[in-house]
């Protein structure tokens, strides 16, 4: 996909991000995207990189990145099966994205917002290894919208 200045203002990108892209050359949203990451902008590239994805990748990344932080929830939290269940639900959606399944995954996807929570506290914690786990996670991302078959 090319991403161009009128673009990112449709997708309402943040001022800095759109100046950082006027200031480089590259159009393609997925080199933009690796560009980010080595240049460690990893929430730029996080965002840019769940704009360009069609609904089931965007839903086959959110369950990916669920399951990457979804023990440290859950240690915390062993009796609060919401995360848990809105991961389900959306891998329920991805086979068989009918309305009756997406109104359910978008429901428990507010529920899962408690691990996106106990994700942020562990990474205050280790921020070296929250930037691994993003990296990790927008590699499958990378990989997930070249059309390519990934491994979990």
């Amino acid at each position: 996909m090319e991403i161009s200045k009128e673009w990112l203002k449709e997708k309402s990108a943040c001022v800095d991000g759109v100046k950082w892209f006027l200031e480089q050359k590259e159009t393609d949203g997925l080199k933009i995207v690796k560009k980010l990451m080595k240049e460690n902008q990893l929430s730029w590239a996080n965002w840019l990189i769940c704009r360009v994805f069609n609904y089931k990748q965007r839903v086959q990344y959110a369950v990916y990145a669920a399951e990457q932080v979804i023990h440290i929830f859950e240690k915390k939290y062993p009796d609060d099966k919401r995360p848990r269940n809105a991961i389900e639900a959306a891998k329920e959606c991805i086979k068989n994205p009918n309305a009756k399944n997406k109104k359910a995954a978008d429901a428990a996807a507010y529920a899962d917002a408690a691990a996106d929570a106990a994700a942020a506290a562990a990474a205050a914690d280790a921020a070296a290894a929250a930037a691994a786990m993003r990296i990790k996670i927008l590699k499958f991302g990378v990989k997930l919208s070249q059309g390519k078959e990934v491994e979990r």
